[in-house]
């Protein structure tokens, strides 16, 4: 199995120094756009607008997809290490409990709250999850409002409730959503 030290990310890293690198990723779900900067992955976005001439990402699947596979073989505190999402300490916070969270569950924002040790900012934990910059591998699409239904989602209610209605089929993993 490939290594975070022997992958395209590291490749890119290396020979980017101070420049960032960015490609589209097609998903079932919609294309991805991937930003990797020297300190890691930065984001990972839906993007509504691609341009219907972005369809070809053989040269970049590959290699993503060996590093995936890596990264979800890896502790949650290694996988945010491999991360490099930008926000606020309390963003940041949140988002790292959202690594928590395994396919096929869904926790509350009021959860989520308690488990970063602030039991009264669920407003806020929806805010920071809101801002996720990494869709999919902080896994903001897990997290849904106590009262029910699936909340305020960035990239669309549709394609929040997409996304956790595949992750109910059993055996699935985290890699199949980039399929």
């Amino acid at each position: 199995m490939a290594s975070l030290n022997d992958n395209l990310f590291t490749t890119l890293v290396n020979y980017t120094t101070t420049r960032e690198f960015g490609c589209s990723l097609q998903t079932r779900w919609g294309a991805l756009k991937v930003n990797i900067t020297p300190r890691g992955l930065e984001a990972l976005a839906f993007e509504d607008d691609t341009r219907p001439e972005t369809t070809d990402d053989s040269v970049f699947r590959v290699p993503f997809m060996d590093w995936l596979r890596a990264f979800l073989s890896m502790s949650t505190d290694e996988q945010w290490s491999a991360l490099s999402p930008q926000g606020t300490d309390f963003q940041q916070s949140v988002w790292r409990a959202l690594l928590d969270i395994s396919i096929g569950t869904q926790m509350t924002y009021k959860q989520i709250a308690a488990n970063i040790g602030q039991p009264t900012a669920s407003r806020a934990v929806g805010s920071a999850i809101a801002a996720n910059p990494i869709a999919l591998l902080i896994p903001c699409h897990r997290v849904v409002p106590q009262s029910g239904g699936t909340g305020n989602y960035r990239w669309g209610p549709d394609r929040k409730l997409a996304l956790l209605e595949a992750e109910q089929i059993a055996g699935t993993s985290l890699d199949q959503l980039f399929q």
